[in-house]
């Protein structure tokens, strides 16, 4: 057999893979974001609520433009808490306000905090899962693929000769 004739196959082959390769990977990313995105849709989770820290008021930061007297978990009676702050590091100038639709609570250490939705963060927990196994079986999809593919491709060109 002709070496030259051989590179050449070898050099055509090589080309149908990277090819193929490059059509699977487009595939696959768009398969697996659309994916990644119905998981999002059908779990319900608000991630812009979920990964947003409510802020408190900070007296070394920020300037107290209103207050109410408030119910807070840990804590006896009602509680005089500020409801509306300037922050003098947000350089927009806009008041800020405590989320109504946070609980408060009261540490040990006397100062306030919203304690954890554990409902949300199980569901973070598992779409952050489900996007995992998304991940590894795409790229596992991908590495069968391809490997079919250099089979399916050796064994036609060992075939026409």
């Amino acid at each position: 057999m002709n070496p030259e004739l051989s590179a050449l196959e070898e050099s055509d082959e090589s080309r149908r893979v990277q090819r193929f390769t490059h059509f699977v990977t487009f595939g696959l990313i768009l398969g697996c974001n659309a994916l990644l995105l119905l998981g999002l849709w059908v779990s319900g989770v608000d991630l812009e609520s979920t990964l947003a820290k409510p802020e408190l008021y900070d007296p070394s930061n920020g300037h107290c433009v209103g207050v109410q007297w408030t119910k807070v978990a840990g804590a006896e009676g009602l509680v005089k808490v500020c409801t509306e702050w300037i922050d003098f590091s947000d350089i927009s100038g806009q008041t800020h306000f405590l989320p109504t639709d946070k609980a408060l609570a009261m540490g040990a250490d006397g100062n306030l905090y919203f304690p954890g939705q554990s409902s949300e963060n199980y569901q973070l927990i598992a779409l952050m899962i489900f996007a995992i196994v998304v991940m590894v079986f795409g790229m596992w999809v991908k590495r069968q693929l391809i490997a079919k593919y250099q089979v399916r491709l050796q064994s036609f060109d060992h075939r026409s000769s």
